[in-house]
């Protein structure tokens, strides 16, 4: 009877555990797991400008996406670990900070280019062009947010498409 009793709560366990919401220590965000990512988000919203940081087979880039009409601003901050180029191993927090107090965290994986919506594709094409003209641009999709901005080489414009203050995908042309 014990025994039966054991391995019963041994599946429920199991099964639970498998949820992403059941037993949040299993699987913590990653601003709760990795002090990195705070310590990151905070600097950048100081100096208002992109960092990276590399820490073991870590490298950490956090980028300021853009800022509220409300004053607050969206900071992405990347964890990319040696080794895995697929963005679907990378660890993303995606920050609201008001006032210097962080006001929301979102964890999330990047969507990427491909799952992006199929009428958002010219909306981004015209971004880029824009960028190119005058440095940086921006565009709203039914609820995404698209900003380019140009880079530090000729030619080079980074577009970041967010869905609220998720990050969907970083993408360079």
């Amino acid at each position: 009877m014990i025994k039966k009793l054991f391995f019963i709560s041994i599946i429920v366990f199991l099964f639970l555990a498998g949820r992403a919401d059941a037993f949040s220590f299993f699987n913590p965000p990653y601003n709760q797991s990795d002090p990195n990512f705070n310590k990151l988000a905070m600097r950048v919203y100081n100096s208002n400008s992109p960092y990276t940081y590399t820490y073991g087979a870590y490298t950490y880039n956090a980028i300021p996406i853009t800022t509220t009409l409300s004053g607050c601003k969206l900071i992405s901050v990347i964890r990319r670990t040696r080794g895995f180029p697929n963005p679907r191993y990378w660890a993303i927090e995606n920050y609201k900070i008001c006032s210097g107090n962080i006001a929301k965290v979102k964890n999330t994986n990047m969507a990427g280019w491909n799952n992006l919506p199929q009428g958002i594709k010219p909306v981004i094409n015209n971004t880029i062009e824009q960028a190119r003209q005058y440095g940086k641009a921006s565009a709203d999709y039914y609820g995404y947010r698209v900003i380019a901005k140009t880079g530090a080489y000729v030619g080079t414009v980074f577009v970041y498409v967010l869905n609220g203050i998720k990050l969907e995908a970083i993408m360079r042309f």
